[in-house]
C-alpha cells in the first residue's frame, strides 16, 4: 500500500513537472481571486458556436465549477471559483477543491495534452476550412464585456481535463517567456458583433439560403491571427441529381457583406413572390463559393440592376403581345357568341315544335288537330333564352413608365400585370373552346331535331299512316350524349427515386434475380465485377495481342494478390467443405438482418492460384462470358430510372459497363484528377439490366440471406444491345475537402444518354 502511495506521489510530481506547475509557489498568472463579472445572453443557443478567434493565452482567466458542463450557465457561474482556490490548500474550507484538483492531475493523460498542442500548432498556421474542428467542443471559453477579459469555465467533474492543463501549461510557459501565445478557440455564448452584418440580417440570410439550397447554413464570425474579422458562411447545395456539395462564402468587409446580402435578399424576394417564374439555380464556382444562375446567366450584385431592367422590358413586351392577342380573341369570342345565339334560337324553335307534337299525340283529338295543322303556331318572339351572354370588356393596356433604373418592386408589378394578361388569355381560350363545343352540340341537336321533324312530316300524307306512327312506344332521341374528348389512355409510371425507393426496390429486384438466375449465372455476374475488361476483350471476335497482354497483366495482378493473402485463403479449405466452410452457428449481420451465408471469394470464382496458366484463366472467363450472355435479358428494369458511371475515359458504347444507381458513390471515386466525366444513362421500364443485389455476393445455401441491395447499388448493362442518343451535356463544380484545412474544386462533365433497344 505504501509502495503504491509512493508511486502515485512520484507520478503526480512528474505530471506537475511536465505542466511546469509548482504547487508550493503558485505562478503570478493564477493569482486572481476575483469572482466573475459576466452577463449571460438570454437568447443564446448553447449548442452552437458563432464566434471563433485567436485569443492570447495570457489573457484567459481560469475558473472551475463543480457543476456539470451541461447544466445552465447561470448555475455554473454561481459556483465558479478562480483556479487559485483549487491550486493551494488555504484551510479546511477549500480541502475538497484542492483534493479535486490533485485528483484531476493524477488522472491526466499527457499524450492527449500533446495531441492538443499539435492541433493548436496546426490551427495557428491555418484556420480550418469548415471553421470548427474536431475538439472544439472541449473549450469553454467566454468573454466578459463587463471586465473586457476572457475566461475558461471548467467543470471539475469532467473526464477530459487535458484542455484545462494544456491552458495552465501554456500560460506558465508564456509568463516565463514573456511573449504572446495565441490559441484558436470558439468563444462560448458570444453573439455576432454586427460589424459586417446585423444579427437580424444574418438570421434573414439563413432563411434566404435555405430557400435556395434546402439546408440551413452555418454562419460564423472569425477573427484571424491579425484580429481581422470575416463572416464565414458554410453549407451544402444540390449540384446534380441529389448529389450535394459544400460551399463557403467568405465576407471580409462591410461593403462586400452588404452586396452579397442585398443580392441574395433580392433573389429571395423574386423567388418567393414569383416561384414558377424565377427558379434560380445554385452552382459551386471555382473558389468553392455559391453562384446564383437564371437561364444559364450568372446573377451578381453588379449585374443585378441590368438583369432587373432586361426582365422588366422583356415582360412589358410580352404584356403588349398578349394584350393584342386578347383583343383578337375577344373579337372571335363575340362572333362565336352570335353564331351560338342563332343556333340556339333555331334549336329552341324546333324543340317547341317537337314538344307540341308530343303533347298532341297523347289524345285522339290532339292527333287529328296536329294532322290538319291546327296546332298553335310557334313564333320566334316566344322563345326565351335561359341565360344571357355578357360581352368581354377589354381593359386599357397596363404598363409602367419607362425608366433608366428599375427596382424589384417594378419587376414584381410587371410580373403581376403579365399574369393578369395571361389569365385573361387563358380564360378567353377556354371560353372559345367551350363555345365551340356548344356550337357543335347545337348543330348536332338541330340536325337530329330536323330529322325528327322531317320524319313527322313524312307521315302526314295519310291519316292512317300518321295514326300508326303516333302509336309507336319509342321515338328517336332528340340529342346525343357528349363524348369525353380528353380521355387519358396513357399508362401512369412510377418515378424511381434512389433515396426513397432503394430499400423496397432492392428487395423486389433481389427476389426476382434469385428466381431468374442459376448459381453459376450469379457467379458469372460476380466474376464480371472483378474482371470486366477480360469479359469485354473475349466478347470480341478477334483478340489482338495487345489485349491478350492486358488479360495476362490482370491475371498476374490477381496471382500477386492471392500470394499476399495466402494466410487468409489457406484458412478456407474449399476442397473439403465447398460452400459450407463455416458451420451454422456462425451468424453474420447484413443491414441489421442476421444470416449464416458465406461471402463469395473472387479467387475461388476466378480459379486463381499460383499455378493457373493464361489459357486456363481465359477459358474460365470465356465460360462465364457465355453464361452471362445466356442470363442477360432474364431480368429487366421494373421502372424508368437513371444509372451513372464516373470515368476520365470515353464511354465504351459497345461493351459491358458496370454503373451505379447512386450518383454519390460514383463521385466518391474521384481521386486526384482536377476534372472527370459522369455518364448518366436513362433506362426505360422493361430494358434488360442486371443488378448487383445481395445474391450476387453471397451463396444462399442456408436460405437465410436477407433480400435487398445492401452491399452495392451497382448494375451491369450491355450497352452494345442499345442505340444511344446524347440528350444533354453540362458541367458543374464539386467542392471536395482534401483535409481539415483545405478543399479542392473538381470540374464534372455530365453526359446524359437515352437508350432504345436495338432492332435485330
Amino acid at each position: 500500500m505504501q509502495k503504491n502511495t509512493k508511486e502515485d506521489s512520484k507520478e503526480l510530481e512528474e505530471k506537475l513537472k511536465y505542466i511546469g506547475l509548482n504547487l508550493e509557489k503558485i505562478p503570478k498568472c493564477f493569482e486572481n481571486n476575483e469572482k466573475i463579472k459576466y452577463r449571460p445572453l438570454k437568447t443564446y443557443e448553447d449548442n452552437n458556436y458563432k464566434v471563433y478567434k485567436y485569443v492570447d493565452i495570457k489573457e484567459i482567466e481560469i475558473y472551475i465549477t463543480p457543476v456539470d458542463r451541461l447544466e445552465s450557465l447561470n448555475e455554473k457561474l454561481k459556483t465558479a471559483m478562480p483556479i487559485s482556490y483549487y491550486m493551494k490548500l488555504y484551510s479546511e474550507e477549500n480541502l475538497e477543491q484542492y483534493t479535486s484538483f490533485l485528483n484531476m492531475i493524477s488522472h491526466l493523460n499527457i499524450d492527449k495534452i500533446e495531441n492538443i498542442e499539435k492541433e493548436q500548432k496546426a490551427l495557428n498556421a491555418q484556420i480550418p476550412y469548415e471553421i470548427k474542428y474536431k475538439n472544439n467542443y472541449i473549450w469553454q471559453i467566454y468573454y466578459s464585456d463587463v471586465e473586457d477579459k476572457y475566461f475558461m469555465l471548467y467543470s471539475s467533474n469532467e473526464n477530459n481535463a487535458e484542455c484545462l492543463f494544456y491552458l495552465i501549461k501554456r500560460k506558465i510557459a508564456a509568463q516565463r517567456a514573456r511573449k504572446k501565445e495565441l490559441i484558436y478557440v470558439p468563444i462560448s455564448h458570444m453573439e455576432y458583433s454586427n460589424k459586417l452584418l446585423k444579427k437580424s440580417e444574418i438570421a434573414d440570410l439563413e432563411n434566404y439560403l435555405w430557400l435556395f439550397t434546402k439546408e440551413w447554413p452555418n454562419i460564423y464570425e472569425v477573427y484571424n491571427l491579425n484580429n481581422e474579422l470575416s463572416l464565414e458562411i458554410l453549407g451544402t447545395t444540390e449540384v446534380f441529381d441529389g448529389v450535394r456539395s459544400i460551399y463557403k462564402i467568405t465576407l471580409k468587409d462591410k461593403e462586400e457583406a452588404q452586396k452579397v446580402f442585398k443580392l441574395i435578399k433580392a433573389l429571395f424576394i423574386l423567388k418567393s413572390n414569383e416561384e414558377y417564374e424565377y427558379d434560380f439555380k445554385t452552382l459551386i464556382n471555382e473558389e468553392g463559393s455559391l453562384d446564383f444562375c437564371y437561364n444559364m446567366q450568372k446573377i451578381t450584385y453588379d449585374n443585378l440592376s441590368e438583369f432587373i431592367r432586361k426582365e422588366v422590358e422583356t415582360k412589358q413586351e410580352k404584356i403588349k403581345e398578349i394584350y393584342e392577342k386578347n383583343i383578337i380573341l375577344a373579337e372571335n369570342l363575340e362572333l362565336l357568341k352570335e353564331t351560338v345565339k342563332k343556333h340556339n334560337e333555331e334549336y329552341l324553335l324546333k324543340e317547341k315544335q317537337i314538344t307540341q307534337f308530343l303533347e298532341c299525340k297523347r289524345t285522339f283529338f290532339g292527333r287529328v288537330k296536329y294532322f290538319f295543322g291546327k296546332g298553335k303556331k310557334i313564333k320566334k318572339e316566344e322563345i326565351k333564352e335561359s341565360e344571357e351572354e355578357k360581352s368581354i370588356q377589354i381593359e386599357q393596356l397596363q404598363t409602367i413608365e419607362k425608366k433608366d433604373f428599375y427596382t424589384i418592386e417594378d419587376l414584381l408589378k410587371v410580373c403581376e400585370m403579365l399574369k393578369t394578361e395571361q389569365t385573361k388569355y387563358k380564360n378567353s381560350e377556354m371560353d372559345i373552346k367551350a363555345l365551340e363545343n356548344r356550337k357543335q352540340n347545337l348543330e348536332k341537336k338541330i340536325q337530329n331535331a330536323t330529322l325528327y321533324i322531317n320524319e313527322i312530316e313524312s307521315h302526314k300524307k295519310s291519316i292512317f299512316d300518321f295514326w300508326k306512327f303516333t302509336n309507336k312506344d319509342e321515338v328517336n332521341m332528340l340529342t346525343e350524349a357528349e363524348t369525353n374528348e380528353n380521355q387519358n389512355t396513357g399508362k401512369l409510371k412510377k418515378a424511381f427515386n434512389y433515396k426513397e425507393d432503394l430499400g423496397d426496390f432492392g428487395k423486389q429486384i433481389d427476389s426476382k434475380q434469385r428466381d431468374a438466375f442459376s448459381e453459376n449465372e450469379c457467379d458469372a455476374v460476380f466474376a464480371c465485377l472483378n474482371d470486366l475488361d477480360s469479359f469485354n476483350i473475349l466478347n470480341k471476335e478477334k483478340v489482338a495481342k495487345r489485349e491478350d497482354n492486358k488479360i495476362k497483366k490482370k491475371l498476374e495482378s490477381l496471382q500477386n494478390e492471392y500470394i499476399e493473402n495466402i494466410d487468409i485463403i489457406t484458412e478456407k479449405d474449399f476442397d473439403i467443405f465447398g460452400n459450407v466452410a463455416q458451420d451454422k452457428t456462425k451468424i453474420k449481420v447484413l443491414n441489421n438482418n442476421k444470416h449464416r451465408e458465406i461471402e463469395k471469394d473472387k479467387y475461388k470464382i476466378l480459379s486463381i492460384n499460383p499455378e493457373i496458366t493464361l489459357e486456363e484463366y481465359k477459358d474460365n472467363i470465356d465460360n462465364y462470358r457465355k453464361l452471362l450472355n445466356e442470363a442477360y435479358g432474364k431480368v429487366v428494369s421494373p421502372y424508368d430510372m437513371h444509372i451513372y458511371m464516373e470515368s476520365t475515359k470515353e464511354l465504351n458504347e459497345k461493351a459491358l459497363n458496370i454503373m451505379n444507381i447512386n450518383p454519390k458513390e460514383e463521385l466518391l471515386k474521384i481521386t486526384n484528377e482536377a476534372e472527370t466525366n459522369i455518364y448518366k444513362i436513362n433506362i426505360k421500364e422493361g430494358m434488360p439490366v442486371i443488378f448487383y443485389s445481395n445474391i450476387m455476393y453471397y451463396d444462399n445455401l442456408n436460405k437465410t440471406l436477407p433480400l435487398g441491395m445492401d452491399i452495392s447499388t451497382k448494375v451491369l448493362i450491355d450497352l452494345n444491345k442499345f442505340d444511344m442518343k446524347l440528350v444533354s451535356r453540362k458541367d458543374f463544380n464539386v467542392n471536395v475537402l482534401k483535409d481539415e484545412f483545405t478543399s479542392e474544386i473538381k470540374l464534372i462533365h455530365i453526359y446524359e444518354y437515352n437508350l432504345d433497344i436495338k432492332a435485330y
